[in-house]
């Protein structure tokens, strides 16, 4: 055993550390991972030992709550993006990344500049022409806020669509951008078909063709499950949650903004926390650490301290290597025990080399919220079925009136070839009975 690896944490301490693993088999990750132990201690430890507000206090437990809320970002930024703290805005979500992002590509920065209380320099000058492209595979959180940004707008949304198994490729970005475009958003990974999208050359080409448009990532179902490098790929905005690869609480999440954009990205919430002077005519913003300003009133200190543990938990003490890999074992043993059985439609890329942790399919004669549901009831196998809030690709696949969508199963690195071994004979005693 190498060093690198001779301390990180096996698949069967993981699941000692997740309770959860010894009631059920639990392949529902894409939706929401339970929370390991280490990281709840964390969370306890904020509870019990210095539970206090930061940014505000002047004495020691409230300086210590600071001096951790801070680090919280730090590992944050560093670990799951690879980028820096004064660029990660601490958001509930990915849901609110992306309204963050249509907020500020609507309206212009307002605050007090040398003295002056004015509108900044829009992060976009939108002109009655432009457009915005984003993709039929797309999350409702990364299609709805720019269907209405371009209704307020007056503006134009081009819609790209994927190959029928599922991949976004580079050229279809290329026919579609052009000097009009001012801002494209996509997914990093497909929640709904497990796709691993080629993002940095996506963005290539966008830039390519028109350098000044700014570009979007939701990485809800990345950072956590493979590693992320958001400079290497080349993007202006990328936003994650929390409570999916990174195995952090529910109620937290990300969204980096690259340095030169944060000057100019009006905030969405005002309030206390954000501001170094206000008058009852204008406000001065803090400027020591940019993404700071959107930390209006009191955060989730605790979810987001459970956060940053998180970061360093999938990181250091498993690593994201590791968990790649195993995601990617595991989908492949699936895979090769239910592709040859009757009756049953997979919704996956064909090459392998897009694919993750995520297996999709349908069955015929029965819809996907009733072989969600007895694989729950009879073999204590959680999964999700439905839309996974991606309506239109669910009829772009032609699933949706027929199935009401599709059957999810989405690994992390603490499932076991044993309980996939048993989701594949639930698949095939479901195939070959009728609801």
């Amino acid at each position: 055993m190498s060093n690198s690896n001779r301390n990180k944490l096996s698949v069967e301490e993981v699941r000692e550390h997740i309770p959860l693993t010894k009631k059920c088999i639990y392949v529902d990750n894409g939706s929401t991972t339970p929370v390991p132990i280490p990281v709840m201690e964390a969370m306890e430890k904020y509870f019990l030992e210095y539970c206090t507000n930061v940014g505000r206090g002047g004495y020691k437990l409230a300086e210590k709550a600071t001096r951790t809320f801070d680090l919280a970002r730090k590992n944050t930024a560093e670990l799951l993006l690879n980028c820096k703290m004064e660029e990660l805005i601490f958001t509930r979500n990915l849901t609110h990344a992306s309204n963050i992002i249509a907020y500020a590509l609507e309206h212009p920065s307002l605050d007090r500049v040398q003295g002056v209380f004015e509108y900044g320099k829009p992060l976009v000058e939108w002109e009655k022409d432009d457009k915005i492209i984003t993709t039929v595979m797309e999350h409702h959180a990364n299609l709805m806020p720019w269907i209405r940004l371009a209704k307020n707008l007056g503006i134009e949304v081009n819609i790209i669509e994927p190959t029928q198994d599922g991949i976004l490729l580079p050229e279809s970005f290329y026919e579609v951008v052009d000097d009009s475009t001012k801002f494209v958003a996509f997914q990093h990974v497909s929640n709904s078909m497990g796709t691993i999208h080629k993002v940095k050359e996506i963005i290539k080409v966008v830039k390519k063709k028109n350098p000044l448009a700014l570009v979007y990532i939701d990485g809800s179902q990345g950072p956590g499950h493979l590693p992320v490098d958001v400079y290497d790929l080349g993007c202006d905005f990328y936003g994650f949650s929390g409570h999916k690869g990174p195995l952090g609480p529910p109620g937290t999440g990300g969204l980096f903004v690259k340095k030169d954009l944060l000057p100019n990205m009006a905030v969405m919430e005002l309030g206390g926390g954000i501001v170094s002077d206000v008058t009852l005519n204008d406000w001065e913003l803090q400027s020591d650490v940019l993404s700071k300003r959107f930390d209006a009133g009191t955060p989730n200190i605790v979810g987001l301290i459970g956060l940053g543990r998180a970061a360093k938990y999938v990181t250091h003490e498993i690593g994201l290597k590791a968990i790649e890999k195993r995601e990617h074992l595991l989908t492949k043993r699936l895979l090769e025990g239910i592709q040859d059985i009757n009756n049953i439609h997979l919704y996956i890329p064909q090459d392998s080399s897009y694919i993750g942790g995520t297996v999709t399919f349908n069955i015929n004669g029965w819809t996907c919220t009733e072989l969600s549901s007895i694989l729950a009831k009879k073999w204590n196998i959680l999964t999700r079925a439905g839309h996974h809030c991606t309506i239109p690709l669910m009829r772009f696949l032609n699933v949706l009136d027929e199935y009401g969508g599709h059957i999810r199963v989405t690994f992390h690195y603490f499932n076991t070839e044993e309980e996939v071994d048993k989701i594949i004979e639930a698949i095939k005693t479901l195939a070959k009975a009728k609801p």
